[in-house]
């Protein structure tokens, strides 16, 4: 088997628009396990967020899942951690405070943790998008207050308008420069991350851990938080919805993500 593993964005890419996995890709998932390889889902979502694909599996299918778009990475099994990195947490705290005083809707995962900066429709909403509707999320107006309550900062991130985003990308790039991970994941959301975490760090970790070389793998993803992901693959595909900026960086184009377009790849170079 020329490819051992392959790695694919969750939104945008594995599931559908409705969110949805369909027959025809969990039918290719389940084969790729059964066939040798390993099916690596890497998601800007938590570890609690990946159950859809998690339960595909046996239970001595043990797959890896990089999460919080690669400042983590678990067994879905076992739960074992894999790899972690922390935003460094005076970085953290500035990100938070700037998005503060531009009155922005924010939220904060410290390991399994959700606090927000406010209850507002914003943020309830990327709470039940996470499939967490009953966590209990909690209100903090500044994360210095909870230094002593968490392991760490995961991932902060802000909730606005997709122009608004847009725009503070640029901003805070320039701010930030490379202290932090700057990126959107989806149009709304805006995402600071360890500048040392990503979705090709963690990627290389679990090649480490399974002593799979980059050759060795397929990585699928359809923005621009896929992009370490797929400039470390040995093989990289672009979904057909993903922007022009990220088929132009990719080896191959599959079909749109309400085509069954990692199906579509798996049937192809992985079955």
């Amino acid at each position: 088997m020329k490819y051992k593993l392959i790695a694919s964005d969750m939104d945008g890419t594995l599931v559908n628009s409705k969110s949805e996995l369909t027959e025809r890709t969990k039918k290719a998932i389940i084969n790729t396990v059964k066939a040798g390889a390993l099916f690596v889902t890497a998601t800007g979502r938590p570890f609690c967020n990946i159950k859809n694909v998690n339960n595909l599996f046996e239970e001595h299918e043990d797959m890896p899942f990089i999460v919080f778009n690669g400042a983590a990475a678990y067994m879905g099994k076992s739960e074992k951690l894999l790899f972690e990195k922390y935003l460094d947490f005076e970085l953290a705290c500035e990100a938070f405070d700037i998005g503060q005083k531009l009155g922005i809707a924010q939220i904060s995962w410290t390991g399994p943790r959700l606090w927000c900066n406010r209850i507002c429709e914003e943020t309830v909403r990327y709470r039940d998008f996470s499939d967490s509707p009953d966590m209990n999320m909690t209100a903090v107006s500044d994360l210095k207050d909870i230094e002593n309550e968490v392991p760490g900062i995961s991932k902060v991130l802000w909730i606005a308008d997709p122009a608004e985003i847009k725009q503070h990308q640029i901003e805070m790039s320039r701010h930030f420069g490379d202290k932090l991970n700057c990126f959107s994941s989806m149009a709304h959301f805006l995402e600071f991350i360890s500048p040392t975490a990503g979705k090709g760090t963690a990627l290389a970790e679990i090649g480490r851990l399974f002593n799979i070389d980059k050759s060795e793998m397929i990585a699928v993803g359809d923005a621009f938080n896929d992009v370490s992901m797929l400039e470390y693959a040995g093989f990289s595909v672009a979904m057909d919805n993903a922007h022009d900026d990220i088929k132009a960086i990719c080896d191959y184009v599959t079909l749109s993500n309400d085509e069954d377009g990692v199906a579509a790849v798996i049937e192809k170079f992985i079955l």
